[in-house]
């Protein structure tokens, strides 16, 4: 009976340690437009909740896998010491990559491990919602699979080729959008494409403003994302305002051309979209100067202990364009609810 205990502890605390290790904490960017694909499918006739509830659940343990992997792929090509190094330089690169790989804690085999376990989960999610939903779900599902281990891994690798970003926007955006609203018995697949075009650029975004930030670390792992193809600062910034504001012009025009009024609800979080910008835009022109929090930029952890660590001129524009994810979603919730309601 001791030794059952001991081994269910050494599970749980396994899968605890992968947990922490996937970066949960990026799973707005794939939990967000997920809930918005299954409220847009909530009003119609063929509404299938629990299809539509184990294809997001199924979506997170893929995100947590894919996650994993990257790290893996990463990792295999160029072992993340560089990060360090290039930090004791002088050089502004984030060296939270891999930590749990490059202080011992894991090897690299138990790593891929962690991946093919979180992903098998997926997988048998992804089976039990074929089978409730039919056949409608399988290109997202293949195309998702596809693009989400080739990111960076052989023998494409998209993330070193400046095709990274839009990868995981297409991924996180249509794709998703797509998967679920068909699984939960949407109907008007034109209807989720569009919101998954808006909230795919402001996932793309995401993963942009990372890139921006952490350029010379990328640059010297040989991975050419998108910021460093565009190599000036005038065009990164351009690029920046694609991504934060063109979701705004989407909906805009989708209520223009017929969609209820409450569809401009999103615009509320035009203020977060403005200060995400002035601040990539500081880092731009002043890298070395320390970003402010203002209370209304939302949540960002433990902020002191980031501040203290050297890594908030890092986070605080990751959370910000986090966070202008979070707040276009939920609005795009209620948007959606309010004009059911009417």
């Amino acid at each position: 009976m001791r030794i059952e205990t001991e081994t269910r502890r050494n599970i749980w605390e396994q899968l605890r340690f992968w947990y922490i290790n996937s970066r949960p904490g990026a799973l707005p960017q794939s939990l967000l437009p997920a809930l918005a694909a299954f409220c847009l499918a909530a009003g119609e006739a063929g509404f299938a909740p629990v299809a539509g509830l184990l294809a997001i659940l199924g979506a997170e343990l893929a995100h947590l896998s894919f996650n994993l992997f990257d790290d893996y792929f990463d990792y295999k090509k160029l072992a993340s010491e560089f990060r360090s190094e290039l930090a004791k330089k002088g050089e502004r690169a984030y060296t939270g990559k891999c930590p749990y790989i490059t202080s011992g804690e894991a090897t690299l085999s138990e790593l891929l491990g962690a991946c093919l376990a979180f992903g098998g989960a997926a997988a048998l999610l992804g089976l039990l919602v074929l089978l409730l939903a039919g056949p409608a779900i399988i290109w997202p599902a293949a195309l998702g699979l596809v693009l989400g281990l080739e990111y960076s891994g052989p023998p494409l690798r998209l993330g070193y080729h400046g095709l990274g970003e839009l990868v995981i926007g297409v991924e996180f955006g249509p794709l998703l959008v797509s998967g679920v609203y068909l699984a939960a018995g949407g109907a008007h697949l034109p209807r989720a494409l569009a919101l998954g075009l808006a909230l795919g650029l402001l996932v793309t975004n995401i993963v942009y403003t990372h890139a921006v930030l952490d350029i010379k670390a990328d640059n010297y792992a040989k991975k050419k994302t998108l910021a460093a193809l565009l190599q000036t600062p005038e065009r990164q910034l351009a690029a920046s305002a694609c991504f934060i504001f063109l979701p705004y012009l989407l909906v805009t025009l989708a209520v223009l051309r017929g969609l209820s009024c409450w569809w401009l609800l999103p615009l509320l979080s035009l203020p977060l979209a403005a200060a995400l910008y002035n601040s990539v835009r500081q880092f731009q022109r002043r890298p070395g100067e320390r970003p402010q929090k203002l209370f209304w930029y939302g949540p960002m952890g433990d902020w002191q202990k980031y501040r203290a660590a050297g890594v908030d001129w890092f986070l605080l524009r990751w959370f910000l364009a986090r966070n202008l994810l979070a707040a276009f979603a939920a609005l795009c919730l209620v948007a959606g609810l309010l004009a059911r309601l009417r």
